[in-house]
């Protein structure tokens, strides 16, 4: 037995030995943007772009902070924002799809969906008033664009997935879903991936639109808390990684859609993207707050890490580092063969409220900040979700470039941590 526990902290050392980083060596800078933002950093040579839901998609200097310049839109910007090719493509809640030139923040072109909306419905998830409609308050995010050499591809609240000649925004085709689409998108092998809120993932042909296959994710009749899909497919080495609220991550054939296998968080949903290596894929859990490394062969776990709150991004992952932000306004930093714990960072609202807004254990609990109101009420719900805005939670996926780590958070920062080895 003493041999074998040596042995492990001998691995468990080499392994620490030969990360990238060991921490975080502090805040160089941090910007302001006006309201929250959900979406995740572009990063492109010295511009970092970022869209809030203040309605600005800004252009930064990445090496001190300072704004570049600003582009206004009509509302608020949720779509994680691309760069290629000297335009910055991105979705904003006003139902237009943007095209805008990356050194002077001058429109290229727009695009006019049928609208987008939140998820919600009448009576969400049981609660009161009876007949009133909810919106979804955790659907953070609307559909984030991908490209290939002559298209940008996006889906839409209006049930549709687009693609345009991302040089002039012209139409090209269109496929129609039974559910919004505001999961991201995903191309490879000339096929488009595409998550729809109706259960289904799609794959497309990137010249044509028509369909090449479709596989069905789990529905919820109940509820309808525990079905769709808020993040676009991770693709690895033939295989398609789909992140679901049914609480499962689903690994699939890129040729054919066919089931390879799916891993069951039991009652959390898998809401931000899974980053796949050839070995291992990473993908976050909400309400059991887990960091999960799980074998790309057999869809079995490696390891877990447990932090305080929701994960709804994705990790980033450099070297044999993974950094990953959650809902409490923590960033976390792990070996990433291990899962041992390297190092945290909190955002100011963290540090201000987390003794109130948290419980002892310093994790989110519902009805700990609900105490003394009517969970039956869809006021609580939001009422609870203003306290967790509070913290300043790490909602969007961070991005390590040139040893240091970028994030944006819902107090309405992007934070500039550097990193040290």
């Amino acid at each position: 037995m003493k041999s074998k526990l040596l042995l492990a902290s001998l691995l468990l050392l080499t392994s620490q030995a030969f990360s990238q980083y060991s921490g975080f060596a502090g805040l160089k800078w941090k910007f302001k943007t006006e309201d929250k933002i959900f979406t995740s950093p572009a990063i492109t040579g010295n511009y970092i772009y970022i869209g809030s839901t203040d309605g600005n998609l800004y252009a930064i200097d990445k090496s001190n902070g300072n704004e570049i310049w600003r582009f206004k839109a009509q509302s608020p910007i949720t779509a994680s924002p691309l760069e290629d090719n000297g335009k910055i493509y991105f979705g904003c809640q006003d139902g237009n799809y943007y095209a805008v030139d990356t050194r002077k923040g001058t429109l290229a072109w727009k695009f006019r969906t049928n609208g987008e909306r939140r998820i919600g419905r009448i009576g969400l998830w049981g609660l009161e008033p009876a007949g009133t409609y909810m919106e979804d308050e955790y659907d953070l995010y609307f559909s984030s664009p991908t490209t290939d050499t002559n298209s940008v591809y996006f889906g839409s609240s209006d049930s549709c997935l687009y693609a345009l000649n991302k040089n002039t925004g012209k139409l090209q085709w269109k496929y129609k879903t039974n559910g919004p689409i505001h999961a991201g998108v995903s191309v490879s092998d000339n096929k488009v991936i595409a998550c729809s809120w109706d259960t289904w993932v799609y794959a497309l042909d990137t010249r044509s639109g028509k369909e090449s296959w479709k596989f069905k994710t789990k529905a919820d009749t109940t509820t309808h808390l525990m079905e769709g899909m808020q993040s676009a497919p991770e693709i690895k080495n033939g295989i398609v990684y789909i992140s679901c609220r049914d609480a499962n991550l689903y690994a699939l054939q890129l040729s054919n859609g066919q089931l390879k296998w799916n891993y069951n968080a039991r009652n959390a949903w898998i809401v931000g993207k899974s980053v796949a290596t050839d070995k291992l894929v990473y993908t976050g859990t909400s309400d059991s707050y887990l960091m999960l490394a799980i074998d790309t062969n057999t869809g079995k776990e490696i390891f877990r890490h447990k932090c305080g709150g929701y994960i709804f991004g994705s990790p980033a992952i450099s070297g044999n580092t993974l950094c990953y932000g959650d809902f409490t306004g923590t960033l976390h930093l792990l070996n990433s063969t291990t899962g041992q714990p390297l190092d945290k960072f909190t955002t100011p609202g963290h540090q201000q409220y987390g003794p109130t807004v948290l419980d002892t254990l310093g994790r989110i609990k519902y009805k700990h900040i609900a105490a003394g109101k009517n969970l039956s009420l869809y006021s609580t719900n939001i009422a609870v979700m203003n306290e967790l805005y509070k913290l300043g939670p790490l909602a969007a996926t961070p991005v390590i470039k040139d040893d240091v780590v970028y994030v944006n958070s819902a107090d309405g920062y992007l934070y500039a941590i550097a990193l040290k080895k």
